[in-house]
């Protein structure tokens, strides 16, 4: 019997080992570390959008735009004069304060979504989604140096449309000031 406890030991410790060796030969794949969803992911233009980009960080906006989304904003669709606007069309919509759009109007001091809404529907929208928001975006986002502002388009292709962004209360602040857009440097 001596021999067969021997043998049976012999046949547990093989057993064994072929076990071991074969988890030592399995390789485990470490999952790759998880990417931003879009809700999480920093959007530059959105962040501009909801009052949410620093004083510190506002000023070279347009830079770190055309940086980002060349195909976007290095070209105007439209520019406006009294106040100076440029309009920038989106290749696809975002979203600001409840409502969307693919059109982005800059001025001196204010980065805004043109809604294809009347205002009293966008203003609705812009209510709806304050209070279904579960964080308090009002809270962290406006102060004295950032305002909420909705108001109707009025020049022209902005008829029957809202305005909604945010105001940077900086002085001396002009986000269209470039040197790349000369027309605009006044001549003495």
């Amino acid at each position: 019997m001596r021999r067969s406890n021997r043998n049976a030991t012999r046949a547990l410790a093989s057993a064994l080992l072929a076990a071991s060796a074969t988890l030592q030969a399995q390789v485990v794949v470490p999952a790759p570390p998880a990417s931003p969803s879009p809700a999480q992911a920093t959007d530059t233009l959105v962040d501009a959008l909801t009052c949410r980009t620093s004083a510190g960080d506002i000023a070279g906006l347009l830079t770190r735009l055309r940086r980002e989304r060349p195909a976007e904003f290095v070209q105007t669709e439209r520019q406006y004069a009294a106040p100076n606007m440029d309009l920038y069309r989106l290749d696809e919509p975002v979203p600001a304060w409840g409502n969307e759009g693919d059109a982005i109007v800059v001025t001196d001091n204010r980065v805004l979504l043109l809604v294809d809404a009347p205002i009293d529907t966008a203003s609705a929208r812009l209510e709806q989604s304050l209070t279904d928001s579960r964080d308090t975006p009002l809270s962290g986002a406006l102060d004295d140096l950032h305002a909420l502002v909705v108001y109707a388009g009025e020049h022209p292709g902005m008829q029957e449309r809202t305005l909604i962004g945010c105001e940077y209360r900086m002085p001396g602040l002009s986000l269209l000031a470039n040197p790349d857009d000369a027309w605009r440097t006044p001549t003495p």
